[in-house]
């Protein structure tokens, strides 16, 4: 039994929710029911889990999850067909109660694959609770070999407020560690005044395996008094993206390092972090204040991190003061400017923030460029942009649409619609946006055909296929 990636993961906007089984880097391996139950939800889709089955176990009160299939096994994949012609849909995600279709344990119900938004050929595996359907650890249930500590391998250090200082300086320092002896690691001593945030970068392994994993467990403490706890038990689906107040989401945009964030937000809606206060240290002697981070693993692996903050009075260069107009976590912010409004709702982003706007020209587009703040400030809900176009001369207006600048500099699509010169919609990201022009249709492109089989490409450059429908001798077929 190898894993690939294990219960609690960070990953972008989310934890992960199971454990995704290695399958010999290999399709079509067979996938077994659990335990008796029905099935209660399929789903097939070209993205996210791709071919999926969700089988409801009332005897337990759990619900698994298996993602990424293949296939489907006969009957399942006859009741997909059925659906699929009735409502005209290639890709759904339906609901069916228990009178449905009931399996067996150890039943094949499919066969592994890689559909979906999968990097390669496994089995990702879900344990919920059925009630609540929120996701819990099913190495409760499945024990995986694993004897190797967790690893240390970065410290962070955030200045805070408006008195933090690190190493002279007002913006984030980070700092390698090196391991001691086994379970044990150091890292060089750090100066610092004010308060001060501390974040941690560290990653689980397992027995013969060379992927990375998530920690169960950390824990910081501050000369002997516990600051601040994570545990990962369980987790509501609808709180998820606030992973992005744990993570170092700046760190994460901009160099794509994961460091978690032992401080508390202003705002955190999820109950598996406790801190002490606002789970700073707060330097106003010069002493040394001694820091311990404990991780652990699923299997109670265990690694500890010891190090020093010498406090030593320095003052905060000026260059920190904070400019722009501030948003508010307990308020709804609004803004506007140059016929440009962004409505940011209250519980939106998870600090106060300095809310930046300004314009400039993307010369290899040749238009302007609204930047509503920047990319390093994550929104937990959406809220509301409305931009003005420059010139608003096409005839048909639903060729224009708005494009979001990725980190990587990419533009793409973004959903939005036109009202009076303008295009507004949700605003999911702060960032770079512009407006530009889609006039060219979808592409359908025929690869290759055989006497019981056609392969076709459906392509867009610009702003992607938003449905599409197939026909044989007029008769729709999926």
């Amino acid at each position: 039994m190898a894993l690939s990636a294990s219960y609690g993961e960070l990953r972008p906007d989310h934890f992960h929710a199971g454990l995704d089984f290695k399958t010999e880097q290999r399709c079509g391996l067979p996938v077994y029911a659990v335990q008796d139950g029905y099935v209660s939800r399929i789903g097939v889709k070209q993205y996210g889990y791709g071919n999926c089955l969700y089988v409801t176990h009332p005897g337990s009160g759990y619900t698994t999850v298996y993602a990424h299939l293949d296939a489907f096994n006969d009957k399942i994949t006859d009741w997909v067909t059925k659906y699929q012609y009735k409502h005209k849909q290639a890709q759904f995600n339906a609901y069916l109660p228990d009178s449905v279709m009931w399996v067996k344990q150890g039943e094949v119900i499919a066969i592994s694959g890689n559909t979906g938004s999968s990097g390669g050929p496994h089995l990702h595996f879900e344990v919920r609770e059925t009630d609540s359907q929120y996701p819990i650890d099913p190495q409760r249930f499945y024990k995986v070999p694993d004897t190797i500590r967790p690893k240390f391998h970065m410290i962070g250090l955030r200045p805070m407020d408006s008195t933090g200082v690190v190493a002279n300086q007002c913006v984030f320092k980070s700092y390698n560690t090196w391991q001691q002896e086994a379970g044990n690691y150091l890292a060089s001593a750090v100066e610092a005044w004010g308060k001060v945030g501390l974040e941690f970068k560290a990653y689980d392994y397992m027995n013969g395996q060379s992927n990375i994993y998530g920690l169960k467990s950390l824990q910081v403490l501050v000369d002997d008094v516990l600051l601040f706890t994570f545990r990962i038990d369980r987790f509501s689906f609808d709180l998820d993206k606030a992973i992005n107040a744990f993570i170092d989401y700046e760190e994460w945009i901009t160099e794509k390092e994961l460091f978690m964030c032992t401080f508390k937000p202003q705002y955190q809606p999820m109950n598996m972090f406790s801190w002490h206060g606002d789970g700073c240290v707060n330097i106003q002697e010069e002493r040394d204040y001694r820091v311990k981070a404990i991780a652990k693993d699923y299997a109670g692996n265990t690694s500890v991190l010891n190090f020093v903050i010498k406090g030593k009075k320095m003052e905060r260069p000026l260059m920190c003061a904070p400019v722009g107009e501030l948003f508010q976590v307990k308020l709804a912010n609004f803004f506007q400017q140059d016929s440009v409004t962004v409505q940011v709702p209250r519980r939106a982003v998870y600090n106060d923030f300095y809310f930046r706007y300004a314009t400039s020209v993307d010369t290899t587009l040749q238009k302007k460029v609204y930047s509503l703040h920047n990319n390093t400030v994550p929104l937990h809900k959406a809220g509301y942009f409305k931009l003005p176009i420059e010139s608003d001369t096409l005839q048909n207006k639903k060729q224009y649409y708005v494009a979001y600048k990725s980190p990587k500099g990419a533009w793409g699509h973004v959903s939005a619609t036109y009202a009076n010169g303008c295009m507004e919609g949700k605003l999911r990201k702060l960032g770079d946006y512009t407006i530009l022009v889609d006039s060219v249709a979808p592409k359908v492109t025929l690869l290759s055909k055989s006497s019981t089989k056609l392969v076709l490409r459906l392509s867009d450059e610009l702003t992607g296929i938003s449905a599409y429908n197939t026909y044989v001798d007029g008769k729709w077929v999926p």
